[in-house]
């Protein structure tokens, strides 16, 4: 089983290794990969991986309103 830990870790390595961007567009790649080889428990992982880095990615933009 994976921890949530294990989830925001790999998260946190994927936009360092990335980029904030392509972090993105790379876990959203893998869950369609996985998906369509078969591999559910992979989708079911790189989904919370993918939502993760979006939440990290949302922490780290800030809003349009704190921008004035």
């Amino acid at each position: 089983m994976t921890t949530d830990a294990d989830i925001w870790r790999a998260a946190r390595d994927l936009i360092a290794d990335h980029g904030a961007r392509r972090a993105e567009s790379h876990a959203a790649a893998q869950v369609d990969e996985m998906f369509s080889t078969g591999n559910f428990v992979g989708h079911l992982l790189w989904r919370r991986i993918l939502k993760a880095v979006r939440g990290l990615n949302a922490q780290a933009t800030p809003s349009k309103s704190a921008r004035r």
